[in-house]
């Protein structure tokens, strides 16, 4: 019950954020058609464009959610860390740029395959370099790093943000707790449920001011 309740919590204050200014936007058209409709073209477009914002912000919080309810069993293949890095690298380019972000890659050579599913792993590198920008707002330095670990391979993610406390990190898996004053708190859970899942470990290394290292192992 408590679980539940923290998760109707939660949903309902990330959706409550975006509502706002959708009912706001739709005031402002309505007086605006009624009041001034010589300038309502005008007010149209901008409304449209906050509209449309606001609605993609809206699905990507239920798709957030709906991911981690519904988190498939993996399909395991060979992969290649090093492939997936790489393309995600390249996916947030443009998103690196606007958060002045400098990101780099270290990886490994000869790095050994790991059984794995592409998509899911994939998905969980993009949570933890989504999760390494929105810990630098005013920009920073953004690692990627392979290397190999036993008889599989080991995925790096540093950023240099201000960094958690020891408490901090104890939490920082649990479904629902976020140390942001946006997003679900989704996103790190799901990380650990595809470690998990491939039974793998994922673990967490940072000090205040220090930055945030997440490693995961896969073999």
């Amino acid at each position: 019950m408590a679980a539940w309740r923290e998760l109707a919590r939660r949903l309902a204050h990330e959706l409550k954020n975006p509502l706002f200014p959708l009912q706001i936007t739709v005031e402002n058209m309505q007086r605006a058609r009624e009041s001034h409709p010589a300038e309502f073209d005008e007010v149209f477009r901008e409304g449209s464009r906050t509209l449309l914002a606001e609605l993609a912000n809206l699905k990507q919080i239920i798709a957030r959610f709906s991911d981690f309810a519904k988190m498939p069993a993996p399909e395991m293949q060979p992969v290649n860390l090093n492939a997936l890095a790489g393309e995600t690298m390249k996916l947030f380019e443009a998103q690196f740029a606007q958060a002045r972000v400098t990101a780099r890659a270290e990886l490994a050579p000869e790095l050994p395959t790991v059984a794995a599913d592409p998509e899911q792993v994939a998905r969980a590198l993009r949570n933890l370099v989504l999760n390494a920008i929105d810990a630098m707002p005013e920009g920073g330095a953004l690692t990627v790093r392979t290397m190999p670990q036993g008889s599989g391979a080991r995925l790096e993610i540093s950023d240099s943000g201000k960094g958690l406390s020891q408490e901090e990190c104890e939490r920082l898996f649990t479904p629902y707790y976020t140390t942001k004053t946006h997003g679900t708190g989704l996103g790190l859970a799901i990380v650990q449920s595809v470690v998990s899942d491939h039974h793998g470990r994922v673990s967490v290394e940072s000090q205040p001011g220090k930055g945030t290292t997440f490693r995961i192992d896969l073999g």
